[in-house]
């Protein structure tokens, strides 16, 4: 017999049960066990109720796989709680959104997988429930088309609420004539989604919200596959989405590279998520991420981690996905840099051990190329909004940085107001984005200006115009060198008069990155450079900071302006998680360092060297010194380390004579050893 994502495996799925699939099915029967104990509340709970139809999904599988009728009745007393309830949801978009796609995902797949165990009052009563909750949030979906998450197709809410509703419709497509209309109208969604995604395989809204939704992605996928419909695995997103999550592990495995909404460094994993990927394009890698996940992480992240129902509850997905003729295999292979270029994202890693040091760089038009291309073309073109991008940061430039499992430079993780002075960026007279306005209205405290955020409209990117965007303007990995360069100039105030912000991040593979950003405007500004730790940093000389956090540490070498203010203060932040918690407030303190011209400029260039290093007392091999260089029409700097010389020199004006170092480049760096033979150099001549 054929079920909705088992399809015809069922009796190959209990042949395994005490072999290849042992493990799988013994934490599915935990995770019923944990279940059986659970009193359940006989109105809609004041919370997410999204856990609710996992919990079904989980019993249910379970009673297929060993027909014991205990199951059985633990899955109804799940169903028909969820079904006597008279709305799914609570606060925000109850019936029309998350909470009851949730529920009808889970309680789709129970209904297909027990429709022929229930008795017939019992079937009715649940498929007029599934009935009258998918006319519910379907109808929400066409009515507000152009204005919701039905539009929204680059955004987690579009993906969950329509593969909900179309596990909802296939499972009872038989039974149900309006459930073909659903089908019909949710498979054009994916058409578009498919087709507008980047095929760097990259996500806007970070890793915290692909893990959360891209479960629901792929069932949508295996869905409309096996109804005939196009093969969405061969696409080049899925195909290549994994390597964004891999290259978007800290170096540590447990924990997330959080840019955008990632409610913290451990809400990022997904086993079922690994096995399907590693099934669909026999990749050993995610095979191997996936097991990792769950012989050493699995509870850790179910505890410490923020998103909902969670990763314990996917244990059902875990037996079904899992394919154990897919060999392991551990990246050590592959590039230690990647570049992502929708997303404008470079992760360079010095080694695939677990205390490598990890610096991922971002700069971008909000949301990515292809979003903010294509969604400016959808909107004239048929009047719409489709751009939500509430979890997408004012992060244009900015970087995180880990060494020996230290954060040293980080992301906040989460926040519905965002800011650039909250980010590892340059501001300009304290100001970033030019979105930033929208809050001159009012704050989030406002229930009104609090329900429109949660439904991406009234969002720092509102307003944006459409040639307000940031880029990777020069991305290389060659010669031994490693460097990118963003320019943002247009995502700041146009009265700002700003004509570049560019930040170049260059790593001769030495151990230490050499940060250039250009400051250039027709007004004078005060220019803020910022790096924000989880550790004050501590003024070590005038030129020279330093973070230490347990193992790791970081020195930060200030050369240039030469004439400056630096402080180190505390920014705290403060976040509402989700609507359905009002209650829940995720709070960080920043520590904060700050460098900027004392006085106001048109333009100001900042040079900062930042070494990573070992934050335990240890016998300073490794230590680097730094002198500041000034000539005639250029800066620089000159790094003394152990057995070599690096000398690095910009120029605004494309004119470098430094001794025997001659260029009509922008910046010029030469490295060499201690018997001063040039070892290796690069440049970048853009004028």
């Amino acid at each position: 017999m054929n079920y909705l994502l088992i399809n015809d495996q069922l009796e190959v799925f209990k042949s395994e049960l005490k072999t290849t699939r042992k493990e799988h099915f013994t934490r599915l029967v935990e995770q019923c066990r944990m279940y059986e104990g659970e009193v359940l509340s006989k109105v809609p709970p004041p919370t997410s109720i999204t856990y609710m139809g996992m919990a079904a999904a989980n019993l249910s599988l379970a009673y297929l796989l060993t027909e014991q009728e205990h199951y059985l009745l633990e899955a109804k007393r799940w169903i028909f709680t969820a079904v006597d309830y008279d709305v799914w949801g609570y606060g925000f978009l109850v019936d029309v959104d998350l909470s009851a796609s949730w529920l009808l995902f889970g309680l789709g797949l129970s209904y297909d997988w027990l429709k022929d165990h229930l008795t017939e009052e019992e079937r009715n009563k649940f498929l007029n429930k599934l009935i009258l909750q998918g006319n519910k949030i379907f109808n929400y979906g066409e009515e507000n088309k152009g204005n919701c998450w039905s539009t929204d197709f680059w955004q987690n809410h579009n993906w969950i609420n329509y593969s909900g509703l179309l596990t909802t419709a296939y499972a009872i497509r038989s039974d149900h004539q309006g459930a073909k209309k659903w089908i019909s109208v949710i498979r054009k969604n994916f058409e578009k989604v498919f087709q507008y995604l980047p095929e760097d395989g990259s996500n806007y809204e970070g890793t915290g919200y692909w893990r959360y939704a891209m479960n629901s992605f792929l069932t949508a996928a295996d869905l409309i596959r096996k109804d005939g419909g196009p093969n969405y695995f061969e696409t080049d997103f899925l195909k290549n989405t994994f390597d964004y999550r891999l290259y978007q592990s800290a170096p540590n495995w447990e924990e997330n590279i959080n840019f955008g909404d990632t409610h913290d460094r451990r809400s990022s994993h997904s086993i079922c998520t690994y096995y399907k990927l590693a099934s669909e394009h026999n990749n050993g890698l995610a095979q191997w991420l996936g097991e990792m996940v769950r012989t050493k992480f699995l509870f850790r992240e179910a505890y410490q981690s923020k998103i909902f129902p969670g990763i314990l509850p996917e244990a059902f997905l875990e037996l079904i996905w899992y394919n154990p003729k897919v060999e392991q295999q551990s990246p050590e292979h592959l590039p230690l840099t990647k570049y992502f270029p929708d997303l404008g994202l470079v992760v360079m890693r010095s080694s695939w051990e677990t205390d490598a040091t990890h610096l991922s760089f971002k700069s971008s038009p909000p949301g990515g190329h292809k979003q903010w291309k294509l969604s400016w073309e959808l909107n004239k073109k048929n009047g719409w909004r489709t751009r939500s991008l509430t979890h997408y940061h004012v992060d244009f430039n900015h970087f995180i940085l880990i060494h020996k499992g230290a954060a040293l430079a980080i992301d906040e993780g989460y926040n519905r107001t965002s800011r650039a002075e909250i980010h590892n960026l340059i501001t300009v007279d304290g100001t970033g984005c030019v979105g930033e306005k929208i809050w001159d209205e009012g704050d989030l405290s406002d229930p009104v200006l609090f329900d429109l955020n949660c439904k991406g409209i009234h969002n720092v990117w509102r307003d944006v115009p459409e040639n307000a965007i940031a880029k990777i303007e020069a991305y290389s990995n060659e010669d031994g060198y490693i460097y990118a360069i963003a320019e943002s100039s247009k995502m700041y105030y146009p009265e700002m008069e700003l004509t570049r912000n560019a930040r170049h991040i260059i790593n001769s593979q030495f151990g230490y990155f050499i940060f250039l950003d250009e400051l250039e405007s027709n007004l004078e500004h005060t220019y803020t450079w910022r790096i924000h730790s989880e550790k004050f940093a501590n003024q070590r000389s005038e030129d020279h900071f330093e973070i230490l956090n347990g193992n790791g540490g970081l020195n930060i070498f200030s050369v240039f302006p030469e004439v400056r203010n630096s402080s180190i203060d505390e920014t705290l932040v403060e976040e509402i998680m989700t609507p359905q918690r009002p209650d829940d407030i995720r709070r960080i303190s920043l520590k904060t360092l700050k460098i900027e011209n004392s006085v106001k400029s048109k333009d100001t260039y900042f040079i900062n060297i930042l070494q990573p290093k070992d934050g335990l007392k240890g016998d300073g091999q490794n230590e680097i010194s730094v002198k500041r260089i000034k000539g005639e029409n250029y800066i620089g700097v000159e790094i003394i380390s152990k057995n070599h010389t690096e000398i690095f020199l910009f120029s605004n004006k494309n004119k470098i004579s430094h001794g025997d170092i001659q260029s009509q480049s922008k910046w010029i760096s030469v490295v060499k050893n201690k018997e001063g033979e040039i070892i290796k150099t690069t440049r970048y001549d853009k004028v």
